[in-house]
């Protein structure tokens, strides 16, 4: 026995599915003047506030009240003069008057043949959505307001990180040539003196306390030269850095251990607060070496890093090294502060430290230091 098919209404059948969904729907009679109201589901009826009764027949522009200057209220238009789907954001106003923000799906539909009869438009409150939205843009905009005034601030820290650099060097400078021209001077004249009262000795004891008064002098004239290259070094303002720091190797490893200098990826003139820089951590670090690590070699590499835009300063020796996991502790308890001093500078310059060393095993400090802009002042440093 066969049950014949009777296909439901079409206009009952949607409005029976939209009557059970749980998404706000409106129908409108695209047939009738004004296309008006001829249907709202509950989920309507909660989102809004109004009853079935009090909107059936009036045209859905009364939800954005007096708001009608909006932009998707044109898309609207043009999607029901043309038969089309569209989607578009509105600000719909609540019966108490609160405004929400209305995400509305508007799609037409046809009963029979090619004429459209209805309209069908889903709504979604989107108001928490938006608030949360804006909030986001908010925390971003000031993220980002955040990061660049911590961005200028770092640019104006390292500026200041530098000026300070320069002028702790200048004053080194100025207590260099003082050393130079003044006491050594000083002790070139009495070193002069010594020499014309030498007739004066005779032979014996007298003339051998002026042998011990002569070498004791040219002892002290040692060190105050000593002292005052150290102080600063001359050649590294009229050379640059790269024969500076094999001068230094060369009167520092003079008597031991056995070096290797490489210098690669550079221009031959750096900007001057980085040069002096590279120039003390090598100092500090192959005084370190002389004097604690009893290496048999040591290797000394210089270059322009990976992408050319920073330097990388190695230095490594095969000594009996020390645990770098502490090295802060350490330099704390014994006074030697040579480390913690490298890394200060370092950081001042937005470098970086690494100190990597282990008993008996040697040690490696890497550092690495952005490349600033040349400055042109070797022959105008005020320091000088």
């Amino acid at each position: 026995m066969s049950i014949a098919y009777s296909p439901p209404d079409p206009l009952g059948f949607l409005f029976s599915f939209a009557n059970a969904s749980n998404s706000s729907i409106v129908i409108t009679d695209a047939q009738a003047p004004d296309n008006p109201i001829v249907f709202v589901n509950p989920s309507f009826e909660r989102m809004t506030g109004y009853t079935g009764t009090e909107v059936v027949g009036r045209n859905c522009r009364f939800l954005q009240g007096e708001d009608r200057h909006q932009d998707d209220r044109a898309v609207i238009r043009d999607a029901v003069r043309n038969g089309t789907s569209c989607e578009c954001l509105l600000r719909n106003y609540r019966r108490s008057g609160e405004m929400f923000w209305n995400k509305l799906y508007l799609f037409p539909f046809r009963i029979a043949g090619d004429a459209i009869t209805h309209c069908i438009g889903v709504q979604h409150d989107v108001t928490l959505e938006r608030r949360l939205l804006a909030e986001l843009e908010q925390t971003a905009s000031e993220r980002a307001r955040l990061i660049e005034q911590l961005e200028l601030k770092r640019h104006h820290m390292g500026r200041l990180s530098r000026d300070l650099i320069n002028a702790q060097e200048n004053e080194r400078k100025a207590l260099a040539r003082e050393l130079h021209d003044e006491l050594g001077q000083r002790l070139s004249a009495l070193n002069l003196l010594l020499h014309r009262a030498l007739p004066y000795f005779e032979q014996g004891e007298a003339q051998a306390l002026w042998r011990q008064a002569e070498r004791e002098l040219g002892a002290l004239v040692g060190l105050v030269r000593d002292l005052s290259v150290s102080l600063r070094p001359p050649g590294l303002d009229f050379f640059g850095l790269e024969p500076t720091i094999r001068q230094l190797l060369t009167r520092q490893f003079e008597a031991g251990p056995t070096w290797v200098f490489e210098y690669a990826g550079l221009p031959e003139r750096l900007a001057p607060t980085i040069e002096i820089s590279v120039y003390r951590i090598v100092q500090e670090s192959v005084t370190n070496i002389v004097r604690h690590a009893q290496a048999r070699h040591v290797v000394v590499e210089i270059n322009g890093g990976a992408d050319g835009r920073e330097l990388e300063l190695i230095v490594r020796d095969n000594g009996i090294g020390f645990d770098a996991a502490s090295w802060r502790e350490h330099a704390a308890r014994t006074g030697r502060a040579g480390v913690a001093g490298m890394s200060e500078r370092i950081q001042l310059l937005g470098g970086s430290l690494e100190v990597d060393s282990a008993p008996g095993r040697g040690t490696r400090i890497t550092a690495t230091l952005p490349l600033h802009p040349v400055e042109n002042n070797h022959e105008r440093d005020p320091g000088r």
